[in-house]
């Protein structure tokens, strides 16, 4: 009687604090409770740690609201144990209900990472799944079509400059005391001088070919101590890959600094997260990785996001649409018939699973680059050519290599051989993007509305940074906040679409108006609301806001 606080607010608080449809009592209902306890019973087994001493469903549901907020463990044990709400969204009904502590909760997460490291089973996305899956059950919701895209995602970890990465990355070798008793007393004295110095301010004080010269002599150092180690060692494997990256033997046994041009974007990026590695994706340098998901498409109902794959920052984004697209079928049990996508995850492979995976329909945007040219086949194998910024048309003469391997064709073109040739691939992308260009306006705007999920998902970073460092943190990260953001999106689906669309044009014109008095900004911004995706919930505004202001 005296530890439910239903019981103890008033009236207004009490309805709000019992009310079905808020936030908390829908994430106790489609989260918490949704939470498969039997998932993580391997981290239980007899003879490793006996059984939790706390509620599993909690800890995991701690996790999930963490990121959902975007606090810190310090922030979220303080809403657990004092906001009623939060208390509640995790099943705490009384206020003597106890909250795990924050060393259990710390202990969880670490054998989760030694589980994975050891088995290779990531047990947060099988969790993951089988929330999606149960709230899509009860939803009722298709899995038929559903549309991706991915986000770049920065490490939490500093940007070095050359010098600074590989001294770095030495000084950390050296700080274990195993690896430093190995080396002879000169060796050690040389040592603690890298150790002392910093890194930065000889940046800072160095001209070019001073910088170089330490650079050199750094590599001399890392090489002349490797043969000392081997795999058993700490950190001998960061080491060891920093001057394979850096570095290069010549044949006279001399150390050489490798051309920057040859060095792989899989280098590595900081000796604190051996999994990050680099990307520029339209003049957006990222160090860390890349999140691709994918979420589904019905009209009327919420979009569920029943797929997310964290991989390092090379992986294109072609390679992870086959793993999508199985993915949200396991989840929703459905086969995927159409999937809407940006021009990046255009491939023949994934034309050719398209085709095999009973027809699928593969709806992208603009595919990247080639755009130049319009190829017409005609009369068998006649080819013409007609370059778009001019207008000039060619008719193409045909080509057989030396080896006679293709069929190609070939206009005279100012360049070092003197002809412009094309393949029998560049008719099937000039087709492709007649194709993909034809596409309804509705059609093109299903896949632009996943431009809110990558918002929603990178809402709480600084500067495009998580907190964390790793790629499997990254992806429990993913896991916990997509999970969030299908909430929300449940959450928005029971509100009343009058009073959503209201907020939604309030919220609009008061963060144009904040920014400027432009009338036209916010008419823009109504334009684009009238199709846009709010969190989930698609509103479709038919008005007459074209015709009362054609100049806008």
């Amino acid at each position: 009687m005296f530890s439910d606080p239903s019981l103890q607010l008033g009236k207004r608080a009490s309805k709000k604090y019992q009310d079905p449809k808020a936030w908390h009592n829908q994430f106790f209902s489609m989260v918490t409770s949704k939470i498969d306890e039997d998932i993580f019973k391997p981290l239980f087994k007899e003879g490793n740690m006996g059984a939790p001493n706390a509620s599993v469903r909690i800890i995991v549901a701690m996790s999930i609201l963490k990121e959902g907020f975007g606090c810190s463990d310090e922030e979220l044990f303080e809403k657990c144990e004092f906001d009623l709400l939060t208390r509640r969204a995790l099943g705490l009904m009384n206020l003597d209900d106890k909250l795990p502590s924050l060393d259990t909760y710390y202990l969880f997460r670490r054998r989760i990472c030694a589980y994975y490291d050891v088995y290779g089973v990531d047990l947060m996305r099988d969790n993951f799944e089988h929330v999606a899956g149960e709230q899509v059950k009860e939803l009722k919701i298709s899995g038929k079509c559903v549309r991706m895209d991915s986000k770049l995602i920065g490490s939490n970890i500093a940007r070095y400059s050359r010098y600074e990465l590989i001294h770095r990355t030495l000084t950390k070798f050296l700080s274990h005391n195993a690896n430093m008793e190995l080396l002879s007393s000169n060796i050690q004295s040389k040592a603690k001088e890298y150790i002392k110095e910093d890194p930065e301010k000889t940046v800072y004080r160095s001209d070019k070919d001073a910088l170089s010269n330490r650079l050199y002599d750094l590599g001399a150092f890392i090489h002349s101590i490797l043969s000392l180690y081997d795999d058993t060692f700490a950190d001998y494997d960061i080491i060891k890959r920093v001057f394979d990256d850096q570095y290069e033997i010549a044949d006279e046994g001399k150390i050489m600094l490798r051309d920057k041009k040859k060095i792989s974007a899989n280098s590595l990026q900081s000796p604190f997260d051996k999994d990050a590695s680099f990307r520029n994706k339209h003049g957006q340098n990222v160090s860390g990785y890349v999140t691709n998901i994918t979420e589904t498409v019905e009209e009327n109902k919420p979009s569920i996001i029943t797929s997310v794959q964290t991989e390092t920052a090379t992986k294109a984004d072609c390679h992870m649409l086959q793993e999508g697209v199985s993915n949200s079928e396991k989840v929703t049990g459905e086969k995927v018939e159409t999937v809407y996508a940006d021009g990046a995850y255009q491939s023949p492979e994934n034309r050719d699973f398209a085709e095999r995976h009973d027809g699928m329909q593969l709806k992208t945007g603009k595919m990247q680059g080639g755009g130049r040219w319009e190829l017409f086949l005609h009369d068998g194998d006649k080819l013409t050519v007609r370059e778009k910024t001019t207008g000039k048309t060619f008719e193409a003469v045909k080509a057989v290599t030396k080896q006679g391997k293709f069929n190609r064709w070939r206009i005279p073109w100012n360049n070092k051989t003197g002809w412009r040739y094309f393949e029998e691939k560049d008719i099937e992308a000039f087709k492709l993007r007649q194709q993909i260009e034809s596409l309804p306006q509705e059609e093109q705007h299903k896949r632009n509305n996943v431009e809110a999920a990558m918002f929603q998902y990178s809402f709480h970073t600084r500067n495009g940074k998580t907190r964390y460092r790793g790629l499997l943190k990254h992806r429990m990260h993913a896991y916990a906040r997509c999970t969030w953001m299908n909430l929300r999106r449940i959450v928005i689906s029971f509100e009343d679409p009058i009073k959503v669309l209201a907020f939604y044009i309030f919220w609009h014109f008061s963060a144009i108006f904040r920014r400027s008095a432009c009338f036209s900004k916010f008419i823009r911004r109504l334009r684009e609301f009238t199709t846009m995706e709010c969190s989930g919930l698609e509103i479709q505004w038919k008005c007459q806001l074209y015709s009362k202001f054609p100049t806008f």
